[in-house]
């Protein structure tokens, strides 16, 4: 049965077509997979083992990663009222060993009965959902776009500023894989929360708001204030985190800054998944006419849509494929707004138009 063209740009590019070619249903549903999946890699897992030898001593390691990703997956895919309310599951080793994909190291230093190391672990997320189900959680894996963070630092502590440490904090933390993904902003961005200022390396990102974290340390005590900035004069006062530093070494302190931008990245990803529980995040359908002059601008927005699948998007169809132009369709959560930028950061753009949503290349 043929479908009548819903508008006048419709009717241009079915006009246009030199072949009809609906996507077979398995194509049409990887993209979409792809970015439940990302959730389900935690990165950023620090661990330090010593052991008779330093085989053993990665062993060891590596085991504790597993442990350490896993509670940090609970804690990222469930809503805090539930663990409050529950134990949290804790899987013996084996079963723990059977739900990881992989370990994979970013950092690691050795010694002949000593492991140091910052590694990504990977779960299986099929294997993850039974199991928290199983167990009476609510998993939530849906992603939104991410959100600018821009450490801010004027402290000397034993005699050194710490804002290089600061930065650190966040962009080692694995903040780029959680529902909200956390992106640092570039060290050239400074001064007061001023959207005008943060919002083109904001844009880069694909970011529609920008969280000022400003670390201030007094006595043993470190905390971070938090304003949220964003379009249309947008200001939240956050609040601020904070912790206690144990001790004058450098680990104390890398240990609280740590530790603070955990406590940040918590309060945005809460109050995510409970927007999510609330209904507010419930996916949309979009349907656009995404417009081209050559086979390489349409492999970019494919491309776009398929990146996307990281953070917004899932279940996107190709519908038809023409010379200029193409019908393609696909889910999305969160506003509008989100939608364009994320787009926009992966060099797409998406307008509304008098004939409905259309994608096309960024500059043309």
């Amino acid at each position: 049965m043929t479908r009548k063209p819903r508008n006048g740009l419709t009717a241009l590019i079915l006009a246009a077509l030199c072949a009809f070619a609906p996507v077979p249903a398995s194509a049409q549903g990887a993209a979409g997979g792809v970015g439940r999946d990302t959730v389900y890699a935690v990165s950023g897992v620090s661990v330090e083992q010593t052991a008779a030898n330093a085989a053993a001593a990665q062993e060891a390691a590596f085991a504790l990663a597993r442990r350490v990703g896993f509670d940090r997956l609970v804690r990222r895919l469930t809503l805090p009222q539930e663990l409050v309310g529950r134990a949290a599951p804790a899987p013996d080793a084996a079963a723990l060993e059977r739900l990881v994909l992989s370990v994979d190291v970013a950092d690691e230093r050795r010694s002949s009965t000593r492991y140091i190391g910052r590694l990504t672990v990977r779960f299986d997320p099929s294997g993850v959902r039974t199991l928290l189900r199983g167990q009476g959680f609510t998993v939530i894996d849906t992603r939104t776009s991410p959100v600018l963070v821009v450490p801010l630092s004027t402290v000397v502590w034993t005699g050194e500023d710490q804002s290089a440490l600061w930065r650190q904090a966040w962009e080692q933390g694995g903040f780029q894989g959680e529902l909200a993904p956390l992106a640092v902003a570039s060290a050239a961005l400074g001064g007061p929360p001023d959207w005008r200022a943060a919002s083109p390396y904001a844009n880069a990102e694909g970011a529609t708001t920008a969280l000022y974290a400003t670390l201030s340390i007094q006595g043993s005590t470190a905390s971070a204030g938090l304003v949220e900035v964003g379009a249309s004069g947008v200001r939240r006062d956050r609040g601020a985190v904070s912790t206690q530093i144990a001790g004058l070494e450098l680990p104390a302190l890398r240990a609280a800054l740590a530790s603070l931008a955990d406590q940040a990245s918590a309060r945005i990803q809460s109050e995510w998944k409970a927007s999510i529980a609330a209904g507010a995040g419930q996916r949309a359908r979009l349907s656009a006419s995404a417009l081209y002059r050559d086979q390489r601008q349409w492999e970019s927005i494919k491309q776009a849509l398929e990146g996307a699948a990281q953070t917004l998007i899932s279940e996107i169809r190709i519908e038809a494929v023409g010379r200029e132009g193409a019908l393609v369709s696909f889910s999305f959560v969160g506003d509008r707004t989100q939608l364009a930028a994320e787009l926009n950061r992966r060099g797409v753009r998406l307008d509304d138009t008098a004939m409905g949503p259309v994608l096309r290349v960024a500059g043309n």
